[in-house]
């Protein structure tokens, strides 16, 4: 049986790359990244999809556009005092994102920061890291721990464990586990992150 929406006539409308990133970004937002397609983002276009091809070359290019428009929304902000206190305030912000974008953070967390946008970003963490005593092999190797932390505890905030805990009946097998989920909620998670950054920022000498 066909799509009903397949069959509306398309109207001549004037796409631009921007309709389509933000049309994408709503798209995935709604449905997640394994049920988008350029055919359903045509759908919601009202256009032909051959008409997105003039606009962006496939749905990789999409998902770059969409990361660096995440990226853009992390600010820097030079008058915070001290290095440690800048890094989590970017932390936050990056946090932030894993909030407001569930189903679009997941996205970032795979996707490279190659871009000229991505690149920018690392240089400017890298200028925070240059604040302190560390030698440029340990800015370099505590950047990538500082990624590892971020992506994992963004992941954890869009769809890990403090979700399935509210919903997983507690096993009278692992008393313990029961016990430690109870802290799982999202009223906890402040205090996580908070504890797992400052654990991480700990390493950093002053």
């Amino acid at each position: 049986m066909s799509n009903p929406d397949e069959n509306k006539p398309k109207n001549k409308i004037k796409l631009t790359k921007e309709s389509i990133i933000e049309s994408a970004m709503a798209l995935i937002e709604e449905h997640g990244i394994d049920r988008f397609s350029l055919r359903k983002l045509a759908q919601k276009l009202n256009c032909e999809a051959m008409s997105i091809y003039y606009h962006v070359k496939n749905k990789e290019q999409i998902f770059a556009e969409i990361v660096d428009r995440l990226i853009l929304k992390i600010e820097f902000n030079q008058s915070i005092d001290g290095a440690k206190a800048q890094l989590k305030d970017i932390a936050y912000q990056w946090r932030r994102l894993s909030q407001q974008y569930p189903n679009i953070f997941l996205i970032l967390a795979v996707h490279p920061l190659d871009s000229e946008i991505g690149q920018n970003f690392m240089h400017h963490i890298l200028l925070i890291l240059q604040q302190t005593n560390l030698s440029a092999k340990q800015a370099s190797h505590f950047l990538r721990v500082l990624n590892y932390y971020l992506i994992g505890a963004g992941v954890d905030e869009a769809k890990g464990y403090h979700h399935t805990a509210q919903k997983q009946p507690p096993n009278s097998a692992y008393p313990l586990l029961n016990s430690a989920m109870a802290f799982w909620t999202v009223a906890d998670q402040d205090q996580i992150f908070e504890l797992g950054l400052n654990i991480l920022l700990s390493y950093m000498p002053d």
